[in-house]
């Protein structure tokens, strides 16, 4: 990786971990999102699929309706593949919280060491560098919070 102004390795390495954090945050947004969307597309498919084979035909009593859904082979599966994807979301969102304070906590210990970190020329031009990740990466480094 080239970074736009000299730096020493550490300072280098820390920057890449602190962008390799930010891009694992990003994917696991993305998989919570697109496994929130199958949960949600699911859940109005089982709700669909209830309305039409179970309430419609036995609207009349409560007792068929039971009867009905216990009767029902493909209920269970599909209660078990809601079910799934719902944990599935609530799987990725901890994982993206977690790799979400990850990034912040790295993030905001880059910045509280940077003096000590960029050296007299980089600490300098180190708004070049600081508008570069922000600009590349959308990672603000001037401030702790978010």
């Amino acid at each position: 990786m080239i970074f736009p102004i000299d730096l020493d390795e550490v300072t280098k390495v820390i920057l890449q971990r602190i962008i390799a954090h930010k891009k694992e945050w990003s994917d696991m947004e993305k998989r919570m999102k697109w496994a929130l969307i199958l949960f949600l597309f699911s859940l109005i498919l089982f709700g669909l699929y209830t309305y039409q084979t179970i309430f419609i035909p036995n609207h009349t009593s409560i007792q068929r309706m039971i009867g009905a859904i216990i009767r029902d082979e493909r209920m269970l599966s599909f209660v078990a593949f809601v079910s799934s994807v719902g944990w599935l979301v609530s799987f990725y969102k901890k994982k993206s919280e977690k790799a979400e304070q990850d990034f912040h906590a790295l993030r905001c210990e880059f910045i509280q060491k940077s003096s000590e970190l960029l050296q007299e020329e980089a600490w300098k031009k180190r708004h070049l560098l600081f508008t570069w990740m922000k600009e590349t990466y959308d990672i603000q480094l001037y401030h702790e919070n978010k």
